[in-house]
């Protein structure tokens, strides 16, 4: 698998768990008796931070080995 490929599921694994975020905060919302910002808010506390810092460090990956692989495409030719 070359670079370019392994940045681009990389993206899609930070795509992904930004998304589960999120998910994750509405499912505490559909147990509540109110909706609202704040009440979403409330229950987007409740979600471990390392999963923000693994969406980070999957989004930086991705970005490192898509223009590692670009650049060592350039050179090539």
């Amino acid at each position: 698998m070359n670079k370019i490929n392994v940045g681009i599921s990389f993206l899609y694994m930070a795509t992904f768990l930004y998304g589960v975020r999120y998910i994750s905060g509405a499912m505490g919302v559909i147990s509540s008796t109110e909706w609202s910002d704040e009440v979403f808010a409330e229950h987007m506390l409740f979600i471990p931070d390392g999963l923000m810092i693994a969406t980070v460090i999957t989004l930086i990956l991705g970005i490192v080995f898509f223009v590692w692989g670009l650049v060592d495409n350039f050179k090539k030719n």
